[in-house]
Formats: structure tokens, C-alpha cells, sequence
């Protein structure tokens, strides 16, 4: 007699439970998860509860050599995400661009004095480290008034502005980090010194001195102590320096390669993830997502491009699985760059026509839609 399709979808799950157990990943519960309702083999995705969406446009570039990542705030206006928001049942706040640091309007600190890094060791320290300070003080003026925090960049160094200006607001904050490269380098292994590289590095607290332009970031660590490594998960990692994989394998952050969503599939990695940064499933999560985590065939409106990055379907299904945990507060999207970009030439069945852009600047808009609850059925 052949098994009912109920006695096929259990012996499918229980298969699942032996594989992960066996290859050491946590294994995935249906119904474990307060937001995910199961009937009979399918899982019905809830939404989040929606409220306001505070947006910050960052578009600080100087953390890496290429110009246009700048334009991408402006780009999602033009392209119609308020439209998307709204319809989505959420009410946006548009907090505004934060103006992109200058010479002529930093302070800089003497980087002679002790305990800094020497001028070289962080390409545009000064104006780099000025930007992300403002980017933290709007964010987290955001955050205060318990908003869900989009803060678009710019590229990635905006990061260390965002993710301490949320945790001054939301303890024990966990991070899904989302990005081809780890930007865990410090200054000491950095082979190109471009901060962008970096911010992860800086706020897990791994930097041995100060940098100039960054006291405000130093100040917070040394008074707030920083991001916990084990709070920490790094998805769809594929382009590491040598010295940066030694400094993640030494540490205690959750690291998940595309060799891992290849062997185990995106669904699985992403329940190991939260599995071991919101073990109680408590925390306050920040997703941290670098548009060079996807394939360069779906987004090749970046800098830093990678072969064999995340499909179309498994960068919408990070953000829709973290959606559904009711915990995501908040979210960088970050080194889309709108001079790089391709224009929009072909559309497809289920194309959103509210939105507009080019190629990765829709693709954005419609992984925002997803984090922000936006489900299939």
C-alpha cells in the first residue's frame, strides 16, 4: 500500500531530523516557530505584525574606491518603495539622507597619539569614520521610538554605525550577516585597508587600537562592550581572504558558506542559524544584507561581485524566514550601486509593477518586501 501523502511528509521530516543530526546542524521543527502554522505537509507563514518603517538613507561611499553606491537611497524612492510599504499595511518614515561627511566638516583627532592606528592602516579614516557616526546617531534616534529601522546604504561600512545605534536601544541584540565576503578583516590583515571590509571586525570588538575618525565607535564599545561573536551568523560566505578565515575560524561566529546552502539547502541553514544566535528564541534580530551575497545573474549592480552567489529564491527566503520569527526590528541593505546596474528589460509573471529601477535596485525593493512580511500565499 502506498503511504498517504501525511505519511510521506513525516517520513520526510524524520529523514531531515537524521541528516542534521548527523552533520551536527540544528534540525528543523515544523510549528517550532511561533509564527509558522502547519497543516497537513504545508507551512503556512504568518505575518509580522506591522507598524512603521523608519527609513535612513546612508549613502556614504568612501569605505571602498568606487563611485554610485552613493545613489541608491534615491533610487528606491524613485523606484516606488513607499508604494510597496504601504501596501504592505506598514506606515514608512522617511528619517532622510545623512549627510556624507567632508574634509572641511570633520574634526580629526591626531592619529600620533597612542593607542591609534597609524594614518594608513584605514583608507579615509577620517572621513569614513565622521559618515558612519552620523549614520549612528540617526539610527539610533530611530530605534528609540521602537520603530523598525531600513537603513539603505551606501556600502557596508555603514554597518557599524547601524548595528551599534540599534543596540543602544535593543539588548542582546543577534545579527544575520548576509554577504559573499566576511568583512571581518581588521587593519592589521586587511589587503586593500578599505573599511568596507571591516565593520564586523570593528564591532565584534577584534580591532587591537583605535582608529581616527571613529572614537564614537570605541567610546560605545568600551562602554557597552561589543556585538557578541555567539550572537553573530555570517550566510552565503564564498570570497574570504586567508587571514580573515583564520580570524572566523578562531572565533565564535556562526559561519554558513554557500558550501553549506549548497549541501544542506537554505531552509536548513537558515533554522542552524537561529538556532545558535536566538537559542530561546528571545533576542532582538538586525539582518545585515550585502546585495553581493547574490549571484551576479540576479544582481549585477554591485562592486564586488562573486561567482555562484544566492539564487533569486533562497535571498527572498532569508528574509521571509527571518519576517516570520515577529523578532526582526531591523535591517541594512547595502553596496547596491545604480551606475552599475542593468536596466530592466524583461518582465515575468508575478512582477510587482509598482516597482520601478533597474535590475538591483527592484531586486532590494522586493527582498525589503519580503523582511518586511510579504509571503507568496
Amino acid at each position: 500500500m502506498a503511504p498517504s501523502s501525511t505519511s510521506a511528509a513525516r517520513m520526510r521530516i524524520i529523514s531531515a531530523h537524521v541528516q542534521a543530526s548527523a552533520s551536527g546542524l540544528a534540525p528543523y521543527t515544523p510549528g517550532g516557530d511561533s509564527q509558522q502554522l502547519w497543516h497537513g505537509g504545508h507551512q503556512w507563514m504568518n505575518k509580522p505584525a506591522t507598524g512603521t518603517i523608519a527609513f535612513v538613507g546612508a549613502p556614504l561611499c568612501d569605505g571602498q574606491p568606487l563611485g554610485g553606491v552613493n545613489l541608491a537611497p534615491d533610487a528606491f524612492r524613485k523606484a516606488g518603495f513607499e508604494t510597496v510599504v504601504n501596501r504592505l499595511d506598514w506606515q514608512m518614515k522617511d528619517c532622510g539622507d545623512v549627510q556624507r561627511a567632508t574634509p572641511d566638516s570633520i574634526q580629526i583627532t591626531s592619529s600620533d597619539n597612542v593607542g591609534y592606528y597609524p594614518p594608513d592602516a584605514v583608507t579615509n579614516s577620517e572621513l569614513v569614520g565622521a559618515g558612519v557616526g552620523l549614520v549612528h546617531e540617526r539610527v539610533s534616534a530611530a530605534a528609540a521610538g521602537g520603530d523598525f529601522v531600513l537603513t539603505v546604504g551606501g556600502d557596508h561600512s555603514i554597518a557599524s554605525g547601524s548595528i551599534t545605534g540599534i543596540m543602544k536601544h535593543r539588548k542582546d541584540l543577534a545579527v544575520v550577516w548576509v554577504d559573499a565576503h566576511g568583512d571581518c578583516n581588521t587593519p592589521e590583515t586587511s589587503p586593500s585597508k578599505n573599511y568596507h571590509g571591516m565593520p564586523l571586525a570593528h564591532i565584534l570588538g577584534w580591532f587591537q587600537q583605535r582608529v581616527t575618525g571613529f572614537d564614537w565607535c570605541d567610546d560605545f564599545l568600551e562602554t557597552c562592550g561589543p556585538l557578541p561573536e555567539e550572537n553573530v551568523a555570517l550566510i552565503a560566505l564564498r570570497d574570504v581572504d586567508p587571514p580573515e578565515r583564520a580570524l572566523l575560524r578562531a572565533s565564535g561566529v556562526h559561519v554558513f558558506t554557500m558550501q553549506d546552502v549548497d549541501r544542506y539547502g537554505i531552509g536548513q541553514v537558515m533554522e542552524s542559524a537561529l538556532e545558535r544566535i536566538d537559542p530561546k528564541g528571545r533576542r532582538p534580530l538586525h539582518l545585515s544584507f550585502d546585495i553581493d551575497s547574490c549571484d551576479p545573474t540576479i544582481a549585477p549592480g554591485t562592486g564586488t561581485k562573486a561567482r555562484g552567489g544566492l539564487s533569486y529564491r533562497e535571498a527572498h527566503y532569508i528574509c521571509e524566514r527571518l519576517a516570520c520569527t515577529n523578532r526582526l526590528g531591523s535591517m541594512d541593505l547595502v553596496e547596491i550601486n545604480p551606475e552599475l546596474d542593468q536596466a530592466f528589460s524583461e518582465t515575468m509573471h508575478g512582477d510587482d509593477p509598482e516597482i520601478g529601477g533597474t535590475e538591483t535596485v527592484r531586486l532590494g525593493i522586493e527582498l525589503v518586501a519580503s523582511a518586511l512580511g510579504k509571503t507568496i500565499v
